[in-house]
C-alpha cells in the first residue's frame, strides 16, 4: 500500500505542496507616544505596505535626545534576550515614541536594563552590543538606526509619504507601521504579550484575533519557576492538567471540558508535536513561550480536539550575545543544570547560533521512581539579506522515569476504607523492574522570506523519531478485592516507535480593495505518521492468574513476575494528512470581519495483531484492520468592531473534526470522525495607556459522533455519542505600575453528556475531569532600587480547581486550592562585579495540599504533586 511508503509519500507531497507554500511573520514596526507635558497612548495605525524607507549616511555621534522624554526616572526590570519584544515592553513602561525598520531589530538580542532610569538611558542600555544606536526625529519621536545610516525626508510633494500619526508624526516612510513590537513567534519581554501567530497564522494582534488566546511568556516561566508543562499552563482559565507524579510522564488536559492529550492538541512551533500519548515529553526550558488558543481550530491545523490547543514556541537564535547558564537543587534529590548561549557566529556575520541544553538528576515524590533527563536543541539561523531567514532546529531528548501509571483507587485516597487512608505518594509497582526510558530526536527548519512588498512566505518542516520502553505495573480494577483493602495490578512491557513528517506552508498577503484591507492567508500542510506498538502480559493475562495484590497501606513487593516468549498484542499504525486552507482578515471602518476555510484529506490504517496462544479465544488470537480514508471541511467565521479606548467585541463561529482512532461499525465501515462546533463571543480590552490584556469570552461547544459501543454487536461500536460544553472566560496580564505584575483567571464550566444510546442513563452527566469552577491569581513585584529591598523580587499566587468526577458521576473528586511563590535576588545589589548573577527560590504548593485528578480507570484517580521547594543559581552576560 502506498500509504506505507512513508518517505517516498511525503517526498512527492513535499514536491507539490512547497511550491504552493505560504506564510509568514510580518514585519513589525513600533511606535509609542510621548509628550513634555504627560504620556499618551496611540491606537495602532498601519501606513500601507510597500512604501519606501530612504536612508543616507550618518555618524553615530547625530544621536540626539528629545528634552522632553529625559525629565522622569523610571523603574524597568527588562530581562536579557530578544530585541524586539525588550523594546516594546519599554515602549509600554516609558512612552517614548520609536519608529525604526523591522529589519533593523530581527534577530538581535540586548542585554536588557534594571534599575532605576531615564527613558533614553533605558533605550542606550537596551541598544548596548546590538550594533544600532538612535536619533531623534520630529516631535519627540526617537528613530532607531544602523550607526552607519540615519533616516532623510522624502522628497517634498512625495505622493508616498504616510499619513502622520499624532505627535508621533515625522517625514520618513516605512515598510509598515504597528504600535505592538513584539515577535509573535519569537520571545516577548514581561508578562503580557499582545500579538500571536497561533490564532490566525497571521502576524495579527491578540486583540483582532476572533478566538480566545492566552500566552505564557518566559520571563512568567522563569519568574514562576516551572519545570513542567503542567504547571505552566497552570494559572490559564479552562485549561486543566492531569497530575500524576511518578508516572509515565506523557502530559494530559482538558481544554474547555474535552480531552486534549500530547498527539492531538499539543503543536511545537505550529506543527503537531506528536501522534501517541508515549511520543514526548515536554521541557519548558526549550521554550521561547506558549501559547494557547481554545475553541475548535482545525480550519488551520486539521485534526484536533474541540477545546483547541497547545502551541509551544522554540527558542531561536539571536545576532548579539545572550548566554545563560544556571544550576539548580531542591527537595527530592533534585539536582539539575542548564545553558543557554546565542550569538553570531564569529566571521560569518549573516549566521547565528543558539545551543540550549539540560541536565537533571533527581527522585520523586514517589518511591523508586526517578524525574531524570537530558536535553540539547542546537539551532542555527541563516540571514542572508533583511527579507530571508533561514532557522534549521534540532533537538534531542532522553526521559527517565518510574514506568508505572501510579493509579490508585478512590476508597484509601478520597474517602477512607475500613483501615483508613493510604500513605501519601504510595508506589504502585516492582522496584528494580519498573522502568520507563523515553528517547526522542527531532530535525527541522523554518523559513521567512518577504518576495514582495507586502507578501511573505513562511515555510516550516520537522522529521522526528522516537522510541519508548516502559516496564509498567497497571491497576486491574476488576479484580480489586472488596474493601479495597489491597490493590490489584498486573505487570507489563510495552515497547514504542514512532517516525513522523510534518510540514506547513503559507504565504500572507496585505493589500487593500476599494476601502478594505485585506489580510489573506493561503497554506498547504501535510503530515505523514508511523507508529509500532508492542506489548507482552504477565502468563495467565487476561485471567485472574496474571494478577497480584499489593498491600499499599503496608507493601511488600514481590510480584512474581513471569511473561511468555511471544508479543501479544502489535500494533501498526499510518496516518497521512493532506490540508489546504485559506483565511481572509478584513477590515473596514473599525469592523473586522475573518473568514477561514480548510478542506483535509485523511488516510489511516490501523493493524493489530492479537497471540494469546495459551486461551484459545477467537478474539484473543486474530488480527484487525481498521482503515479510514475520508475527506472533512473545516471553517470559521467571524465578526468583531475595534473602539479607539482599545475594545474589541466579538462573536465567531468554528468547526473541528478528529478521526477515531480505530473501531468499525457492525456492517465493516469505517467510523466517521468526530465533529464539533463552537460559537464563541466576547471583548478584548487592551487598556490605553498600560501594558494590560485582558479578555472576557462565553463558548457553547457541540461534540458528535462519539464512539459507543454497540449493544447488539460485541466488538463493534454505533457513532450515537454526543456531549456540549458551555462556560465563561475572564483571563487577564498587567503590568499595572513601575514592577508590578498581574495574572488572574477565571472559569465557569457546564458540560453534559447529551446523547448516549447505549447507555442512556449516561446523558446528562458531566464530562469527567471537568471542574465546574477554576480561579487563579498571581502578583509578581521588583522592589526599587532606593528601597530597603533593593535588588529582590518576589512573587506568590494561588490556583483553585473546583470539584470534578469521572465519566459516571458517582464518584467525586474534591475541589482544592494550592498556594505557590517566587523569591528573587540580583547579587550584583551586593557586589557590583555579580553583575548578571540571580539567585531565586521557587516553592509550590507550599501547605503540601494533598490532593487528587482524575484516573484513567472508573473508580480511580492520581494523587497530585506534593510540596516542592528549589533553589536556582543563575548567571547571565
Amino acid at each position: 500500500m502506498a500509504m506505507w511508503d512513508l518517505g517516498g509519500t511525503l517526498g512527492s507531497a513535499l514536491g507539490g505542496t512547497w511550491r504552493r507554500a505560504a506564510l509568514a511573520s510580518a514585519s513589525l514596526i513600533a511606535i509609542g507616544q510621548a509628550s513634555a507635558a504627560q504620556e499618551r497612548s496611540i491606537t495602532p495605525t498601519f501606513v500601507r505596505a510597500g512604501e519606501r524607507l530612504n536612508i543616507v549616511p550618518v555618524a553615530a555621534g547625530d544621536a540626539g535626545p528629545p528634552r522632553a522624554l529625559s525629565a522622569r526616572r523610571v523603574r524597568l526590570s527588562i530581562a536579557p534576550g530578544p530585541l524586539e519584544p525588550a523594546l516594546a515592553s519599554l515602549i509600554a513602561r516609558t512612552g517614548l515614541s520609536l519608529a525604526y525598520r523591522t529589519a533593523l531589530t530581527e534577530n538581535r538580542a540586548t542585554r536588557g536594563v534594571e534599575g532605576d532610569v531615564l527613558p533614553l538611558e533605558a533605550l542606550a542600555r537596551l541598544l548596548d552590543g546590538t550594533g544600532l544606536t538612535y536619533r531623534a526625529a520630529k516631535h519627540a519621536t526617537i528613530t532607531l538606526v544602523n550607526p552607519r545610516y540615519a533616516q532623510a525626508s522624502l522628497p517634498p510633494g512625495d505622493s508616498n509619504a504616510p499619513t502622520p500619526v499624532g505627535a508621533a508624526a515625522a517625514s520618513v516612510t516605512l515598510d509598515e507601521l504597528s504600535v505592538e513590537a513584539q515577535q509573535p513567534t519569537f520571545g516577548t519581554t514581561g508578562f503580557v504579550a499582545t500579538r500571536s501567530t497561533a490564532g490566525s497564522k497571521g502576524n495579527d494582534s491578540i486583540l483582532e484575533t476572533p478566538a480566545t488566546v492566552s500566552v505564557i511568556t518566559r520571563d512568567e516561566l522563569n519568574v514562576r519557576g516551572v519545570q513542567d508543562v503542567n504547571l505552566a499552563v497552570a494559572y490559564t482559565p479552562n485549561v486543566q492538567a492531569v497530575d500524576y507524579p511518578g508516572g509515565q510522564g506523557g502530559p494530559t488536559f482538558t481544554l474547555r471540558g474535552f480531552n486534549a492529550n500530547n498527539f492531538d492538541s499539543v503543536y511545537e512551533d505550529g506543527l503537531r508535536y506528536g501522534f501517541n500519548s508515549f511520543d514526548q515529553n515536554i521541557e519548558p526550558y526549550a521554550y521561547e513561550r506558549i501559547d494557547v488558543v481554545k475553541g475548535p481550530i482545525s480550519v488551520l491545523y486539521g485534526q484536533g480536539q474541540p477545546g483547541g490547543i497547545i502551541n509551544l514556541v522554540s527558542k531561536r537564535p539571536t545576532f548579539v550575545p545572550f548566554n545563560e547558564v544556571f544550576l539548580q537543587g531542591g527537595n527530592y534529590g533534585r539536582v539539575q543544570a542548564g545553558f543557554d548561549l546565542s550569538g553570531p557566529v564569529e566571521g560569518a556575520p549573516q549566521f547565528a547560533y543558539r545551543v540550549t541544553g539540560l541536565v537533571r538528576n533527581a527522585d520523586s515524590q514517589v518511591k523508586y521512581t526517578p524525574d531524570d533527563r537530558t536535553f540539547i536543541a542546537p539551532a542555527l539561523t541563516w540571514r542572508p539579506d533583511a527579507d530571508t531567514a533561514l532557522t534549521v532546529l534540532g533537538k534531542y531528548a532522553e526521559y527517565r522515569g518510574g514506568g508505572s501509571e501510579q493509579s490508585l483507587p478512590i476508597v484509601g485516597s478520597i474517602l477512607p476504607s475500613a483501615r483508613g487512608f493510604f500513605p501519601r505518594s504510595p508506589f504502585v509497582g516492582q522496584p528494580n523492574f519498573n522502568t520507563g526510558l523515553l528517547e526522542n530526536k527531532e530535525i527541522g527548519y523554518i523559513l521567512d522570506h518577504s518576495f514582495a512588498p507586502g507578501w511573505l512566505l513562511h515555510a516550516a518542516f520537522r522529521a522526528y523519531e522516537t522510541t519508548s520502553k516502559f516496564d509498567a505495573v497497571g491497576a486491574s480494577p476488576a479484580f480489586t478485592p472488596p474493601g479495597f483493602l489491597a490493590v490489584s495490578v498486573f505487570p507489563y512491557l510495552r515497547d514504542q516507535s514512532s517516525q513522523g513528517l510534518l510540514t506547513d506552508n503559507y504565504v500572507q498577503g496585505r493589500f487593500d480593495t476599494w476601502d478594505i484591507q485585506h489580510d489573506v492567508v493561503l497554506g498547504v500542510g501535510f503530515q505523514n505518521y508511523y507508529r509500532r506498538d508492542a506489548r507482552t502480559f504477565p502468563n495467565g493475562y487476561p485471567t485472574s492468574a496474571a494478577n497480584r495484590l499489593i498491600d499499599l497501606y503496608d507493601p511488600v513487593y514481590n510480584l512474581g513476575i513471569a511473561f511468555p516468549q511471544q508479543t501479544n498484542v502489535a500494533t501498526r499504525a499510518l496516518q497521512q494528512q493532506t490540508g489546504a486552507y485559506v483565511q481572509d482578515q478584513m477590515k473596514w471602518n473599525g469592523f473586522i470581519l475573518t473568514g477561514s476555510l480548510r478542506n483535509d484529506w485523511v488516510e489511516q490504517q490501523v493493524r493489530t495483531t492479537f497471540n494469546f496462544p495459551n486461551l484459545p479465544v477467537a478474539t484473543l488470537n486474530r488480527t484487525t484492520i481498521d482503515n479510514q480514508n475520508f475527506s472533512a471541511l473545516s471553517y470559521r467565521a467571524a465578526l468583531g468592531y475595534a473602539f479607539a479606548a482599545g475594545i474589541v467585541p466579538y462573536a465567531a463561529y468554528s468547526t473541528s473534526f478528529n478521526p477515531q482512532i480505530a473501531g468499525q461499525r457492525a456492517d465493516g465501515s469505517a467510523l466517521p470522525p468526530r465533529e464539533a462546533s463552537q460559537i464563541e463571543g466576547g471583548v478584548k480590552w487592551q487598556p490605553v495607556g498600560t501594558n494590560a490584556l485582558v479578555t472576557a469570552s462565553y463558548f457553547e461547544i457541540t461534540q458528535t459522533n462519539i464512539p459507543l459501543a454497540d449493544p447488539l454487536n460485541p466488538g463493534f461500536f454505533i457513532v450515537t455519542g454526543a456531549a456540549e460544553s458551555r462556560g465563561f472566560e475572564l483571563e487577564g496580564k498587567a503590568s499595572l505600575f513601575d514592577g508590578f505584575n498581574l495574572i488572574f483567571g477565571y472559569a465557569h464550566l457546564n458540560t453534559k453528556v447529551t446523547r448516549n444510546a447505549t447507555n442512556p442513563a449516561l446523558v446528562g452527566n458531566r464530562l469527567p475531569n471537568a471542574p465546574d469552577n477554576t480561579l487563579s491569581l498571581f502578583a509578581d513585584y521588583t522592589f526599587p532600587l532606593n528601597s530597603p529591598f533593593a535588588g529582590f523580587r518576589a512573587g506568590a499566587g494561588v490556583r483553585y480547581v473546583g470539584e470534578r468526577t469521572d465519566a459516571t458521576n458517582v464518584d467525586r473528586i474534591p475541589a482544592y486550592a494550592l498556594v505557590d511563590a517566587s523569591l528573587n535576588y540580583d547579587l550584583a545589589q551586593l557586589n557590583p562585579a555579580w553583575k548578571g548573577a540571580v539567585l531565586s527560590v521557587n516553592a509550590n504548593n507550599i501547605f503540601d495540599q494533598r490532593y487528587f485528578t482524575s484516573g484513567f480507570y472508573t473508580g480511580y484517580v492520581f494523587e497530585g504533586f506534593r510540596r516542592s521547594v528549589f533553589g536556582t543559581l543563575t548567571y547571565r552576560w
